[in-house]
Protein backbone atom coordinates (compact mmCIF):
# COMPACT_ATOMS: atom_id res chain seq x y z
CA UNK A 1 0.00 0.00 0.00
CA UNK A 2 2.80 2.48 0.81
CA UNK A 3 4.28 1.87 -2.65
CA UNK A 4 0.96 2.89 -4.24
CA UNK A 5 0.82 6.05 -2.12
CA UNK A 6 4.38 6.89 -3.17
CA UNK A 7 3.48 6.40 -6.85
CA UNK A 8 0.38 8.58 -6.45
CA UNK A 9 2.53 11.28 -4.88
CA UNK A 10 5.06 11.00 -7.70
CA UNK A 11 2.38 11.28 -10.40
CA UNK A 12 0.71 14.22 -8.66
CA UNK A 13 4.03 16.02 -8.24
CA UNK A 14 4.83 15.36 -11.90
CA UNK A 15 1.44 16.77 -12.91
CA UNK A 16 2.13 19.99 -10.99
CA UNK A 17 5.66 20.34 -12.38
CA UNK A 18 4.69 19.63 -15.99
CA UNK A 19 1.68 21.94 -15.75
CA UNK A 20 3.78 24.67 -14.14
CA UNK A 21 6.47 24.43 -16.81
CA UNK A 22 3.92 24.56 -19.61
CA UNK A 23 2.12 27.53 -18.07
CA UNK A 24 5.38 29.31 -17.16
CA UNK A 25 5.49 30.54 -20.74
CA UNK A 26 3.03 33.16 -19.51
CA UNK A 27 0.30 32.03 -21.85
CA UNK A 28 -2.85 30.36 -20.57
CA UNK A 29 -3.57 29.45 -24.18
CA UNK A 30 -0.40 27.34 -24.37
CA UNK A 31 -1.59 25.28 -21.39
CA UNK A 32 -4.97 24.78 -23.03
CA UNK A 33 -3.26 23.68 -26.22
CA UNK A 34 -0.77 21.32 -24.59
CA UNK A 35 -3.13 19.80 -21.95
CA UNK A 36 -0.38 18.77 -19.51
CA UNK A 37 -2.69 17.33 -16.83
CA UNK A 38 -4.37 15.08 -19.37
CA UNK A 39 -1.00 13.78 -20.50
CA UNK A 40 0.13 12.90 -16.96
CA UNK A 41 -3.22 11.30 -16.05
CA UNK A 42 -3.09 9.02 -19.10
CA UNK A 43 0.52 8.05 -18.40
CA UNK A 44 -0.29 7.37 -14.74
CA UNK A 45 -3.08 5.05 -15.84
CA UNK A 46 -0.98 3.26 -18.43
CA UNK A 47 1.97 2.75 -16.07
CA UNK A 48 0.29 2.37 -12.67
CA UNK A 49 -3.16 1.03 -13.61
CA UNK A 50 -6.67 2.32 -14.10
CA UNK A 51 -7.45 2.99 -10.44
CA UNK A 52 -4.23 4.93 -9.91
CA UNK A 53 -4.75 6.79 -13.18
CA UNK A 54 -8.26 7.72 -12.12
CA UNK A 55 -7.14 8.92 -8.70
CA UNK A 56 -4.28 10.95 -10.14
CA UNK A 57 -6.51 12.32 -12.88
CA UNK A 58 -9.12 13.37 -10.34
CA UNK A 59 -6.69 14.99 -7.89
CA UNK A 60 -4.21 16.59 -10.33
CA UNK A 61 -6.34 19.63 -11.28
CA UNK A 62 -7.16 20.31 -7.62
CA UNK A 63 -3.55 19.92 -6.47
CA UNK A 64 -2.41 22.12 -9.37
CA UNK A 65 -4.95 24.76 -8.38
CA UNK A 66 -3.76 24.70 -4.76
CA UNK A 67 -0.06 24.74 -5.68
CA UNK A 68 0.01 27.18 -8.58
CA UNK A 69 -3.50 28.50 -9.22
CA UNK A 70 -3.62 26.60 -12.52
CA UNK A 71 -6.10 25.46 -13.63
CA UNK A 72 -8.09 28.39 -12.34
CA UNK A 73 -11.39 28.28 -10.51
CA UNK A 74 -13.96 27.07 -11.58
CA UNK A 75 -12.26 25.23 -14.46
CA UNK A 76 -10.34 22.83 -12.22
CA UNK A 77 -13.71 21.48 -11.06
CA UNK A 78 -14.67 20.50 -14.61
CA UNK A 79 -11.22 19.11 -15.27
CA UNK A 80 -11.22 16.88 -12.18
CA UNK A 81 -13.97 14.76 -13.65
CA UNK A 82 -12.53 14.86 -17.18
CA UNK A 83 -9.00 13.88 -16.18
CA UNK A 84 -10.35 11.13 -13.93
CA UNK A 85 -11.77 9.53 -17.07
CA UNK A 86 -8.49 9.96 -18.98
CA UNK A 87 -6.47 8.28 -16.26
CA UNK A 88 -9.04 5.55 -15.67
CA UNK A 89 -10.08 4.70 -19.22
CA UNK A 90 -6.80 4.87 -21.14
CA UNK A 91 -5.36 1.66 -19.63
CA UNK A 92 -8.74 -0.10 -19.92
CA UNK A 93 -9.02 0.81 -23.60
CA UNK A 94 -5.38 -0.17 -24.13
CA UNK A 95 -6.01 -3.65 -22.71
CA UNK A 96 -9.15 -3.96 -24.81
CA UNK A 97 -7.80 -2.74 -28.16
CA UNK A 98 -4.10 -3.61 -27.76
CA UNK A 99 -3.39 -0.34 -29.57
CA UNK A 100 -2.16 2.70 -27.66
CA UNK A 101 -3.36 5.14 -30.32
CA UNK A 102 -6.93 3.81 -30.19
CA UNK A 103 -6.81 3.82 -26.40
CA UNK A 104 -5.75 7.46 -26.34
CA UNK A 105 -8.27 8.45 -29.02
CA UNK A 106 -11.23 6.77 -27.31
CA UNK A 107 -10.20 8.16 -23.91
CA UNK A 108 -9.98 11.64 -25.38
CA UNK A 109 -13.41 11.37 -26.99
CA UNK A 110 -15.01 10.20 -23.74
CA UNK A 111 -13.03 12.72 -21.67
CA UNK A 112 -13.98 15.66 -23.90
CA UNK A 113 -17.64 14.64 -23.85
CA UNK A 114 -17.55 14.34 -20.06
CA UNK A 115 -15.84 17.75 -19.83
CA UNK A 116 -18.50 19.27 -22.06
CA UNK A 117 -21.38 17.89 -20.01
CA UNK A 118 -19.67 18.83 -16.75
CA UNK A 119 -18.89 22.30 -18.07
CA UNK A 120 -22.50 22.78 -19.09
CA UNK A 121 -24.01 21.46 -15.84
CA UNK A 122 -21.52 22.89 -13.31
CA UNK A 123 -21.11 26.00 -15.45
CA UNK A 124 -24.80 26.72 -15.00
CA UNK A 125 -24.38 26.33 -11.24
CA UNK A 126 -21.44 28.77 -11.07
CA UNK A 127 -23.01 31.22 -13.52
CA UNK A 128 -21.36 30.37 -16.85
CA UNK A 129 -24.02 30.45 -19.56
CA UNK A 130 -23.38 28.17 -22.54
CA UNK A 131 -25.55 26.16 -24.83
CA UNK A 132 -24.79 22.43 -24.68
CA UNK A 133 -23.63 22.26 -28.29
CA UNK A 134 -21.38 25.28 -27.77
CA UNK A 135 -19.73 23.62 -24.77
CA UNK A 136 -19.03 20.48 -26.76
CA UNK A 137 -17.67 22.31 -29.80
CA UNK A 138 -15.49 24.59 -27.69
CA UNK A 139 -14.13 21.60 -25.76
CA UNK A 140 -13.11 19.74 -28.90
CA UNK A 141 -11.81 22.78 -30.81
CA UNK A 142 -9.63 24.22 -28.06
CA UNK A 143 -8.15 20.84 -27.19
CA UNK A 144 -7.40 19.69 -30.75
CA UNK A 145 -3.68 20.67 -30.73
CA UNK A 146 -3.26 18.97 -27.34
CA UNK A 147 -4.83 15.81 -28.70
CA UNK A 148 -2.30 15.75 -31.55
CA UNK A 149 0.54 16.29 -29.06
CA UNK A 150 -0.78 13.49 -26.83
CA UNK A 151 -1.06 11.06 -29.74
CA UNK A 152 2.63 11.68 -30.44
CA UNK A 153 4.12 12.05 -26.94
CA UNK A 154 2.21 9.49 -24.84
CA UNK A 155 3.20 6.41 -26.90
CA UNK A 156 6.84 7.55 -26.97
CA UNK A 157 6.99 8.28 -23.24
CA UNK A 158 5.02 5.14 -22.34
CA UNK A 159 7.23 2.84 -24.43
CA UNK A 160 10.36 4.48 -22.99
CA UNK A 161 9.13 4.04 -19.41
CA UNK A 162 8.18 0.40 -20.02
CA UNK A 163 11.62 -0.29 -21.54
CA UNK A 164 13.34 1.51 -18.67
CA UNK A 165 11.36 -0.53 -16.14
CA UNK A 166 12.13 -3.80 -17.94
CA UNK A 167 15.83 -2.92 -18.07
CA UNK A 168 15.80 -2.09 -14.36
CA UNK A 169 14.15 -5.44 -13.52
CA UNK A 170 16.74 -7.31 -15.55
CA UNK A 171 19.52 -5.48 -13.74
CA UNK A 172 20.48 -3.38 -16.74
CA UNK A 173 20.36 -0.15 -14.79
Amino acid sequence: MSKKVAYAGMWLALSVVVSYLVHASGSVLFGRLFLPLHLVAMLAGLISGAVMGGIVGFLAPFVGFLATGVPAFPFFLFMMIETFFYGFLTPIFYKRFKNIYLAIAFSIIVGRLVYSVTYYVLGAIVGIKLEALSAILISFAVGAPGVAIQLVLIPIIYKSLVKLTEDAHRGGI
